[in-house]
């Protein structure tokens, strides 16, 4: 009997080691707004290059002159390297970049990037090739 509650339990902690990362993951539609988008001018504040996400930080003047600090999500490292070209140093604090995102549903300065002009060149297009 013993062997066969060790064999039970070995098997149930398997399935939860599989099946826990799986839930882990969330979509962008929860928490962005894909069925509009907002577009800023800034100057980059930070770029951080790691998984699961890239994040690109920026200051935006807005309609009162007020400094108001945007956050934006992009795709991972490897996807912005093979379908991009990027590296870890494309941005760099200090770059003016024009920025389009699908805001986030909570009216704060997040969005999920769609496109980034930076110093007039398009350097992204299309979420970095995210799936829609």
């Amino acid at each position: 009997m013993k062997k066969h509650t060790w064999v039970l339990l070995s098997t149930i902690l398997a399935v939860f080691m599989v099946t826990v990362p799986m839930l882990a993951h969330h979509g962008t539609n929860i928490s962005y707004d894909h069925s509009k988008t907002v577009t800023v001018t800034g100057t980059i504040t930070e770029f951080v290059w790691q998984n699961p996400h890239t994040q690109v930080y920026f200051d935006v003047k807005d309609e009162k002159g007020n400094l108001v600090h945007w956050a934006g999500e992009m795709n991972s490292p490897g996807v912005l390297i093979r379908q991009e070209g990027w590296t870890r140093k494309t941005l760099k604090p200090g770059d003016q970049v024009t920025v389009t995102m699908f805001p986030s549903k909570a009216g704060t300065p997040v969005g999920v990037v769609n496109k980034i002009l930076a110093n007039g060149k398009v350097i992204l297009d299309n979420r970095g090739g995210q799936q829609q």
